[in-house]
């Protein structure tokens, strides 16, 4: 399902009704030069006319972090009790699409972000967004399902030739889509294909197709320059409120590596 499509057509967004309109661009916050590892951070962008927000993007230097809140008028857009990576947000990302919020904000109202830098460095937000008459602005009970735009799987270290898992819960019924994986240890070149992922559960179902225990799929296989809406990486699969998705991790590397991911809600109810 296609995130973009979906909340333009249910905000009246087509070529037509933009022609002659200012395109308002982007929405965002003064950059924050310098922040420390690990140290938290906030951006707040307060818009000034209607708009849809549209894909999001979060910048850094050094870009490994994660982001541990992000909230529209004061509503969570996390779907789950964990972080996310700040790598699912890049603007390089190949999962343009699924990065857009498709909620709409009247004047006044705020979109925050917050999150952290592994290794510190200058970090900023660039959010989309779609000009919109100002009687299109919905009521967030209105646009409740557009709340659901990312299921944080957290951040874990794996050992040096051992194991570990990414556990996360939902805190919401959502519909879990495109799954974005990071290492951020950056000092191993060639963690994306150290490090294995054996295995993908969601509410006690299995997600990958090979037989149990015998699969060890390449980290590499879900970094963001991986994450093309046909690359096989969208689960498309809907989940109750207090159900746990385990990403099973296995790391050949002789040194420990820290790997972080998220997953993007497909705009189903």
């Amino acid at each position: 399902m296609d995130r973009q499509l979906v909340y333009k057509s249910s905000h009246n967004i087509t070529l037509r009704q933009k022609v002659n309109k200012a395109q308002n661009l982007y929405l965002g916050d003064a950059q924050i030069r310098g922040a420390g590892a690990l140290a938290a951070w906030t951006q707040t962008a307060t818009v000034q006319r209607p708009v849809m927000l549209s894909t999001m993007n979060i910048t850094s230097d050094t870009p490994a972090g994660d982001i541990t809140n992000i909230t529209v008028s004061g509503l969570s857009l996390f779907t789950s009790n964990q972080s996310a990576a700040l790598e699912c947000f890049a603007p390089a990302s190949f999962g343009q699409r699924q990065r857009v919020i498709g909620l709409s904000m009247s004047n006044n109202q705020t979109l925050v972000v917050q999150g952290n830098l592994t290794a510190g460095g200058n970090v900023a937000m660039a959010c989309a967004v779609d000009p919109i008459e100002l009687q299109d602005v919905k009521q967030p009970g209105d646009q409740s399902e557009g709340y659901n735009f990312i299921f944080g799987m957290g951040t874990v270290v794996v050992p040096a030739g051992g194991a570990a898992q990414l556990v996360a819960t939902a805190v919401r019924d959502c519909t879990l889509g495109e799954l974005i994986l990071a290492s951020h240890t950056a000092a191993v070149a060639t963690a994306g294909t150290d490090v294995v992922v054996t295995s993908i559960n969601v509410s006690g179902l299995e997600m990958l197709a090979g037989a149990t225990a015998t699969q060890q799929i390449p980290l590499q296989a879900f970094f963001n320059s991986a994450s093309d809406a046909n690359s096989g990486l969208r689960l498309s699969y809907p989940i109750l409120s207090n159900a746990v998705v385990i990403i099973s991790l296995t790391n050949f590397n002789a040194a420990p590596i820290t790997v972080a991911g998220g997953i993007f809600c497909e705009a189903w109810k």
